[in-house]
């Protein structure tokens, strides 16, 4: 039988954490699925590549650090599946039905973003029951530079009867989408190194007439870290904050998170908007593109977003 679906596994310095979420992804969906794990040059003297072999998973290892996004859409233009779920490299599963359950759910509308209910794992790896989350929402009239563009978990269930909801934001690791969607909307193109992933994809999703939903049935354990096993410039995650303001907010929404940013960070921001001009030609040739796909305006997405804080 042909396969329908690749999980895809950016990761940097997650050492066993690889195998560990490799072997739950085998004992509960099998062989019925391709994966694919991108190695983002992780210097922590692993041996992922033998990790892959174990769990028979397509192993690529970038020479350099991309960052997550890049590696994301890399893994994306390498699958051969139509379908793809995104993951981190420390989750967990625990039904057997999983993978029929998400491709009967992105099979029915394939125009939308498909997000796992996420659960955190405890410090005995055990799941947490008493979070429910159901997707997030994004700070955008926010005086915090550290909240600009940032999401945050919804906790409410706003459709207790429904096995699925309509949510502003994905998050938590576990996305599954069509290829031809994902390209569509130009995945993470742009982005750098590392964050606002989720508010870029979900804001272009929206915007283009799409929908961004959590499959509340489909539960996935994630282990939320308290410090990252690799480096983050904040001047990275100023650029990303500036670049999808660039591309997707009304320039008073745009003015206004540059001049936050400014403030708190301007050694970085300055940095950053000096890379925004470097790739001016990328970013005027993304606005032009989304002007023609986008069926909805920012003002509808940001209506949604109110509706469900």
């Amino acid at each position: 039988m042909k396969k329908e679906l690749t999980v895809i596994i950016p990761f940097l310095n997650e050492g066993i954490e690889i195998a560990n979420t490799l072997q739950s992804i085998r004992e509960t969906a099998g062989q019925q699925i391709d994966v694919l794990l991108i190695n983002d040059s992780s210097t922590d003297g692993f041996d992922y590549e033998a990790t892959a072999k174990q769990f028979d998973a397509f192993y690529h290892k970038n020479p350099e650090r991309i960052g997550v996004a890049a590696s994301r859409d890399l893994g994306v233009s390498m699958i051969n599946t139509p379908y793809f779920l995104l993951l981190d490299g420390h989750m967990r599963f625990y039904q057997n039905d999983w993978v029929e359950e998400i491709l009967k759910a992105v099979k029915s509308d394939e125009r939308a973003i498909y997000c796992l209910q996420c659960k955190p794992l405890l410090d005995d790896l055990s799941l947490n029951y008493n979070v429910n989350t159901m997707g997030a929402c994004i700070h955008i009239n926010t005086p915090k530079a550290d909240d600009i563009l940032e999401p945050f978990w919804k906790y409410n269930d706003m459709q207790f009867d429904c096995p699925t909801i309509e949510i502003p934001c994905v998050l938590g690791a576990c996305y599954v989408v069509a290829k031809n969607y994902w390209n569509y909307l130009r995945g993470l193109e742009g982005l750098r190194i590392y964050g606002n992933d989720e508010p870029f994809i979900s804001l272009k999703t929206w915007m283009e007439g799409g929908k961004c939903i959590l499959i509340k049935e489909i539960i996935v354990g994630h282990i939320f870290r308290k410090k990252h096993p690799f480096h983050v410039e904040w001047s990275d995650r100023i650029y990303n904050k500036l670049l999808i303001a660039e591309l997707l907010l009304p320039i008073e929404y745009k003015n206004k998170m540059f001049s936050i940013l400014n403030n708190k960070y301007p050694i970085e921001t300055k940095k950053a908007i000096s890379i925004l001009i470097t790739n001016k030609k990328l970013i005027m040739d993304s606005k032009m593109y989304f002007e023609k796909i986008f069926t909805r305006d920012f003002d509808f997405f940001l209506a949604l977003n109110q509706s469900q804080m």
